[in-house]
C-alpha cells in the first residue's frame, strides 16, 4: 500500500489495486502516518524511504504497478 501511495496514487486508485474499499486505504495510510510521528504523507513518504521501509531498487519514480 506505500509503494502505490508513493506512486501518487489516490486512495480510490489504490482501492482498486488491492481490492479493498477507498476508506480502509485511508485508515492504513493515517496508522502509518501516526506511527511514524510523520506530518502528512509526502513527510511519510520521505520518511519510510529515508528508514529503508520502503525499498526502492531505483527510487519512487521508476516504481512500477505488479
Amino acid at each position: 500500500m506505500l509503494r502505490l501511495v508513493a506512486l501518487g496514487l489516490s486512495a480510490k486508485e489504490a482501492a482498486l489495486e488491492l481490492a479493498i474499499a477507498p476508506c480502509t486505504v485511508e485508515r492504513h495510510v493515517e496508522n502509518v502516518r501516526l506511527k511514524t510521528r510523520t506530518r502528512n504523507r509526502a513527510h511519510m513518504i520521505a520518511h519510510v524511504i529515508r528508514e529503508g521501509l520502503l525499498p526502492t531498487e531505483r527510487g519512487v519514480a521508476n516504481m512500477r504497478l505488479a
